[in-house]
């Protein structure tokens, strides 16, 4: 992953979707392989659709870390404090299960995202937030105070149903995120009209209640 700077992700917002449907393959999952029964569903279910519904969409800060800088010193998000960890999956709740890869590609065309999403084959993505160390931010203070520097992941979670003909539909659920921003916040400064939920979400958890970042 080509290293690069932002002040933050672009804005996400929970939302319940419009259901939509999209074309895939049956067989294994990320929890494991199917039964011989569950196989032979799987078999029958090659070419099925997708019907996507609950999907959720928030910035979560992963990383972090906070303190006073002086003008002209460095700020780095390339080690950080590990705050919160999550973990990709594809759960069925009955019938066959489904090649995870797959199901990740199928919500990434439902929401589409230009980017993918973890677990799609799009990109070396880890299995957890924590693999997901592969770019970082830095810039100097502009003026002394107080700093927030942090990492955070557009988290995804969506509900299923997989369905062929004649077949009784598989549900499922889905935890993944798209590409992490590295984020920068100086908590003395007030935010701009377009700062996106990953900003705003670092600067209440590091700079401190009543700080113009935080407003």
């Amino acid at each position: 992953m080509k290293p690069t700077w932002t002040t933050g992700i672009a804005a996400m917002m929970i939302a319940a979707t419009a259901a939509g449907c999209s074309f895939g393959d049956g067989g294994r999952s990320d929890r494991g392989a199917s039964n011989d029964i569950g196989a032979r569903h799987a078999t029958a279910c090659d070419h099925g659709s997708y019907t996507w519904f609950n999907v959720s969409r928030r910035a979560v800060v992963t990383d972090m870390d906070q303190g006073r800088y002086d003008k002209g010193e460095a700020l780095s998000t390339k080690r950080l404090k590990q705050i919160a960890s999550y973990t990709r999956s594809v759960r069925t709740g009955n019938g066959a299960e489904l090649p995870s890869t797959t199901v990740y590609r199928s919500l990434a065309a439902h929401l589409k995202t230009g980017e993918g999403l973890a677990g799609d084959g799009t990109n070396e993505r880890g299995r957890t937030t924590k693999d997901e160390h592969d770019s970082w931010a830095y810039r100097k203070a502009e003026s002394p105070g107080r700093y927030v520097t942090a990492r955070a992941v557009p988290l995804v979670e969506a509900d299923f149903q997989y369905r062929c003909p004649g077949d009784p539909a598989v549900t499922g659920h889905v935890v993944t995120w798209e590409i992490p921003s590295e984020i920068i916040v100086e908590c003395g400064r007030k935010p701009e009209k377009n700062r996106d939920d990953g900003e705003r979400e670092a600067a209440r958890l590091g700079c401190r209640k009543g700080d113009p970042a935080v407003a």
